[in-house]
């Protein structure tokens, strides 16, 4: 019988792989950590509930494993582009259920999306976007785009936007564009009324198409 916790399969542990392992094990998720370098396994051992070596871009390894099962697939094989594509192809057929690849690049992204990839992360790409929106405006606390040209932001309430509403900010209210929770110190206030007062440091939380949040941003 299967764990009532959530279950991980992550296959390459160089940096980006192993981090995704020590994340998930902190949150106390179930890691099966697989690589087909031994030394790089040993690394995982710390923080995952099982390791294995084994070449996943073989469908009897896949069956073996049974990784149809888990929640979850990260491929985060890192230089070998072939080994990822074949690797997520061998995945898909194998109907597992969902399954998120590292890219290294656009060309390499645009073959995983082909072959089925769930999601396709460019790690490099990612954190560039948010440390440059940081960059651009100290009100921004974070940036993350979620694929699909949809992103989520935390935006800080400045001096500037004190006593305004939700509903005062030309970014709330443009299409596709979702308040979904604003942190006003301990307190988590979900899907709060656009009539809402801001106060100095509130904490907004929005959801909606990456170019439009990138470029509103600025104007707040």
């Amino acid at each position: 019988m299967r764990s009532a916790k959530k279950q991980y399969a992550v296959i390459g542990l160089g940096r980006f792989g192993l981090s995704v392992c020590q994340e998930l094990s902190r949150a106390g998720a179930q890691v099966l950590a697989i690589d087909v370098d031994e030394e790089r396994v040993k690394t995982a051992i710390e923080y995952s509930t099982e390791v294995i070596v084994a070449n996943c871009a073989q469908e009897e390894t896949v069956a073996e494993l049974k990784l149809e099962e888990y929640d979850m697939v990260m491929i985060a094989i890192g230089s070998d582009i072939n080994a990822s594509i074949l690797t997520t192809l061998v995945l898909k057929e194998a109907h597992c259920k969902t399954v998120w690849v590292k890219a290294n690049d656009r060309f390499h992204a645009r073959i995983l999306h082909k072959v089925g990839a769930d999601r396709v992360i460019m790690p490099e790409r990612e954190m560039g976007i948010r440390i440059a929106n940081q960059m651009i405006d100290k009100r921004v606390k974070d940036f993350h785009p979620l694929g699909s040209g949809i992103a989520l932001t935390e935006v800080i309430v400045s001096a500037k936007m004190l006593g305004k509403s939700l509903a005062d900010m030309s970014l709330c209210r443009e299409e596709g564009v979702s308040v979904i929770a604003l942190k006003r110190g301990p307190e988590v206030i979900a899907s709060p009324s656009y009539k809402k007062s801001l106060e100095i440091g509130d904490v907004i939380i929005i959801v909606g198409p990456e170019v439009i949040l990138a470029q509103k941003l600025r104007t707040l």
